[in-house]
């Protein structure tokens, strides 16, 4: 009796070994799997949560790049500090029609004759305006007014005083350009006893310098084009300011690109005037650059100039500032810049020989 009881647990015994030798395999594997599921998922629940953060970090610098600070026009800041006559005028940009805010100034031929027959567009940098207060861009419209220039000078959308858009960079400021010309040829007249403009030139500085060879490779009727300091391509300028701006490492800059096109359409790769330049010709160009300029290095100019000169006929004129740093080439050349750039425009826009009209102010 006892030895049967010992005989069936001993088979037992051996019976439950060999089960379980010929299971354990099974099971590791089950515990290899199980363990290899939760690696994975850990893995992909940290992938989700970098990836989140990324994208929440791109689309925040973007948001800073997009949103530009609007600084108005301050009271009383206007040409008649100068004893000039202007009018504010509004007008839409082309192809999205926001109404944009400026002012047109007469040129002044004589104490009391006026005229527009040849009118300059003036086009102010980064988030700033149209007197923008860095470059004396308010002294500079004066001085183009007083040589018999008239000066329709405004605010790009998101500046100014103009209506809010997403900064571009140049992309779609561009169409406020164009919106300038339409306003010039067929807009309400500012004077109307002075007629429209028979002849449009532009001058620009960085942004706007920049916007104006983008708009220009697209408007014959801009007829010369003064560009001080303008870049070549954004994406470079982009590629350092970004982390400066946000003081995060280089890697979020492709992602911040990214949520710019993808939240707000804006793409800043397509900011390229050194690929339009060349169609500008044979209109003339005069580029202006600081010596000292480290935001758009001078290798800016270097390329913009190489390409406009492979446009047919093309007609550059090159001055690089000694000592002038971003954009301040004005500031620091004083008269000297008023001079070659207002000989430039009369040059090539022709003298004004119409003794103007006497209107008052």
């Amino acid at each position: 009796m006892i030895s049967s009881l010992i005989k069936t647990a001993t088979g037992k015994l051996k019976a439950a070994w060999t089960m379980n030798k010929q299971t354990a395999p099974a099971r590791r594997r089950s515990t290899r799997r199980r363990w290899i599921i939760r690696v994975v998922g850990a893995l992909l629940t940290l992938c989700l949560l970098v990836a989140v953060g990324y994208g929440g970090l791109c689309t925040y610098v973007t948001t800073r790049l997009i949103y530009v600070p609007q600084t108005p026009v301050p009271t009383g800041q206007t040409p008649a500090l100068y004893g000039l006559s202007y009018r504010d005028v509004t007008f839409p940009s082309r192809y999205d029609h926001i109404m944009l805010k400026g002012w047109f100034i007469p040129g002044v031929l004589s104490p009391g004759r006026l005229t527009a027959r040849r009118t300059l567009i003036l086009l102010h940098g980064t988030r700033t305006n149209r007197i923008d207060v860095g470059v004396g861009l308010l002294k500079l419209s004066a001085e183009f007014a007083l040589h018999g220039f008239a000066v329709l000078a405004f605010d790009f959308r998101g500046m100014g005083d103009s209506p809010y858009a997403p900064f571009s960079a140049g992309e779609f400021e561009q169409r406020d350009v164009l919106g300038a010309v339409d306003f010039l040829r067929s807009g309400p007249l500012p004077y109307p006893a002075l007629g429209r403009p028979h002849v449009i030139g532009g001058w620009g500085v960085s942004l706007g310098a920049a916007t104006l060879l983008l708009a220009a490779a697209h408007e014959p009727a801009i007829r010369a084009i003064v560009s001080d300091s303008a870049y070549a391509d954004v994406i470079p300028i982009l590629d350092r300011v970004l982390p400066q701006m946000s003081h995060l490492p280089p890697i979020f800059t492709p992602g911040t690109l990214l949520a710019a096109r993808v939240f707000y359409g804006v793409n800043f790769y397509a900011v390229r005037p050194v690929d339009v330049v060349a169609s500008i010709s044979p209109r003339p160009i005069f580029f202006i650059h600081g010596a000292a300029d480290t935001y758009v290095p001078l290798s800016n100019m270097t390329q913009l100039v190489a390409a406009a000169r492979k446009g047919k006929d093309a007609h550059v004129q090159t001055w690089i500032v000694p000592g002038a740093t971003h954009a301040k080439s004005f500031l620091v050349a004083g008269q000297t810049y008023v001079n070659r750039v207002v000989a430039f425009f009369t040059a090539t826009l022709g003298p004004d020989t119409s003794g103007g009209v006497a209107i008052g102010g």
